[in-house]
């Protein structure tokens, strides 16, 4: 289950979840809502744990980014 999903499931602000997780700000939440980031290991250990385990670390990946470079556009 991806971070988001479970947050709009339990009704939970990027605030409430960093406070459940500690040790992450709400801006380090919402990037890892947005999956623009990952989570260091105990982060993530952390979100399992608080989410108990329907969040895991393989949803908690970065995604990568599909845009081409700019020199490639033509």
């Amino acid at each position: 289950m991806l971070l988001k999903d479970f947050m709009r499931s339990e009704d939970l602000s990027d605030s409430e979840m960093a406070e459940k997780i500690g040790d992450i700000s709400e801006y380090g939440v919402r990037k890892l809502r947005f999956r623009t980031r990952g989570p260091s290991v105990r982060v993530a250990a952390r979100i399992e744990e608080v989410t108990g385990g329907r969040v895991r670390s393989a949803d908690l990946q970065p995604l990568t980014n599909r845009r081409a470079p700019a020199e490639a556009v033509s």
